[in-house]
């Protein structure tokens, strides 16, 4: 028989349900419990939120006990001490059994019902097998074993996803696990844009690259010669367009419409024009519709923007070679249904931003102009998952007031196009809250800022703000999923990526039961 630890002795519809705990009972916040109803047949699955402790002494008697015991060192026999001094714990329903059927919460136990902790069989009520395996399912600062979390990846992926977390709490083992459940898939194309290189792997790290698949992933970096598998990461001016500064960089309306003209009279030579003719003649060229200053500015920012050291940078030149543009090579990545990791990390803030741009504004494009016109290449078309790191940068609020850039309008018209975003942030305080709606799953690692924490709940599609206190006690690795696509937000122990490894290298495997968030 189950040991019992404690019973319901209140609550009501909406919130929160009271339970008095046994002496000996061991209960975390986060910790998952059930009790059965005798009287009405119900079983309730339920969460602990909060623990504390209570007495039936009044609380003028305790601070007079304390303080003897502290300043006289009296030493008080208090008869039935358990029976007196006790620990509360507030608790929500996460679901209830009635009749061999789960309905939503709707109802509530009886007083003095028992409260018991659940078995691993307790919840193959949700064991549907799912798509990317992620970690198991936790209780408190434990976990199953047996039972692993799937998330749906159809769903998932066009409608957006947010990885929140402080430092060391998890992001980026997080976003290798779910890569490397993308790389078992069929239908699915990912792009990773890596200010850090932890994806790919290398000496000392473990990456995508040391799992079976590796033939999968599509590396591209400016160290390509250093690194065996990967492939040259160079952007010619000729492949840039305005729209790929607009929105990154800090541009006045005049700026803008400069470059625009620059575009549609010099056509693909425009940045090369820009950097290497006189102001004098350039302003001629236009009768001195566009201030000299105008031009002189731009190329300044344009020339440090893109890190040009004479003609070429460490990823851009404006001498095109006879080489296949990168673009090209994305986007036959992406139709072979591969994980491409760009390694931005010997590149500053602003050149990693254009290099996202570009890359991104034209995939879009494509993915746009071929639903309009050519509505059967866009059903064979996988859908991409874009990963990218430090969210602020491109969807903060202060960037978004220089104008539209194509992560904001991903993140508004993405799902319609098969496109959808994976933004990682320490500080998702930053990013606007209709930008934050639209994440529509997000995996919660531990925040401690409370202004950080209360953004993610207040934007979430589930209501967690009875998780506040647990979001805050989170360890590393540990986490919390709410999304539309599951019945109630689900507490994760994730995956460590090693282990992630050695099980897809042909390790034993046990015949665990999965649990689907669908």
């Amino acid at each position: 028989m189950e040991e019992i630890v404690g019973k319901i002795i209140g609550g009501s519809i909406g919130e929160k349900i009271l339970i008095r705990l046994k002496s000996t009972s061991k209960i975390d916040v986060g910790d998952l419990v059930v009790c059965e109803d005798s009287k009405t047949s119900e079983k309730f699955f339920l969460k602990i939120i909060n623990i504390g402790i209570s007495s039936l002494i009044a609380r003028q008697f305790i601070e007079d006990m304390a303080g003897q015991e502290l300043e006289h060192e009296t030493d008080y026999t208090i008869f039935d001490s358990k029976d007196r001094f006790y620990k509360m714990c507030e608790a929500k329903i996460l679901k209830i059994k009635r009749e061999g059927k789960f309905v939503p919460p709707r109802s509530l136990p009886n007083f003095f019902t028992n409260v018991r902790k659940v078995s691993e069989e307790e919840f193959k009520f949700i064991s549907k097998k799912g798509e990317v395996e992620i970690g198991n399912l936790r209780f408190g600062a434990g976990s199953f074993k047996n039972i692993k979390i799937s998330l749906p990846a159809n769903k998932l992926i066009s409608h957006h996803m947010l990885v929140v977390a402080a430092t060391g709490k998890g992001k980026s083992n997080f976003t290798k696990v779910f890569l490397r459940g993308l790389l078992k898939l069929e239908d699915y194309a990912s792009i990773v844009f890596d200010p850090h290189n932890e994806y790919y792997g290398g000496e000392g790290t473990k990456g995508l690259r040391d799992h079976p698949l590796k033939d999968k992933i599509l590396y591209l970096s400016p160290r390509y010669q250093e690194i065996p598998g990967a492939e040259k990461l160079t952007i010619y001016s000729e492949d840039l367009e305005p729209e790929d500064f607009f929105g990154i960089i800090d541009l006045s309306s005049p700026q803008k419409e400069a470059l625009d003209l620059l575009r549609k009279k010099y056509g693909k030579d425009w940045i090369k024009v820009l950097l290497k003719e006189d102001l004098n003649k350039l302003v001629d060229d236009f009768g001195g519709k566009i201030y000299r200053a105008t031009f002189a500015t731009l190329k300044r920012k344009v020339y440090h923007t893109l890190e040009l050291d004479g003609d070429t940078g460490l990823v851009f030149s404006i001498n095109p070679k006879n080489e296949i543009s990168i673009h090209e090579k994305i986007k036959k990545g992406v139709n072979e249904r591969k994980i491409i990791i760009i390694d931005t990390s010997m590149v500053g803030d602003e050149s990693e931003r254009i290099i996202a741009s570009s890359v991104l504004n034209r995939m879009f494009n494509n993915f746009k102009f071929s639903k309009q016109a050519r509505p059967k290449e866009f059903i064979s078309k996988p859908e991409v998952l874009v990963v990218f790191e430090e969210a602020p940068r491109v969807l903060g609020s202060e960037v978004l007031s220089n104008g539209v850039n194509i992560f904001e309008r991903i993140a508004r018209e993405g799902r319609k196009f098969k496109i959808g975003l994976c933004a990682i942030t320490q500080m998702p305080s930053l990013i606007p809250p209709e930008i934050l709606s639209q994440m529509n799953t997000k995996i919660i690692l531990g925040l401690p800022a409370p202004a950080d924490r209360m953004s993610v709940v207040n934007s979430a599609a589930q209501n967690i703000s009875d998780e506040v206190v647990e979001i805050q006690m989170l360890d590393k690795g540990e986490a919390i999923v709410t999304s539309p696509f599951i019945t109630f937000p689900l507490p994760v122990k994730i995956f460590l990526f090693e282990d992630a490894l050695k099980e897809d290298s042909g390790m034993k495997k046990d015949k665990n039961f999965s649990l689907a968030i669908d």
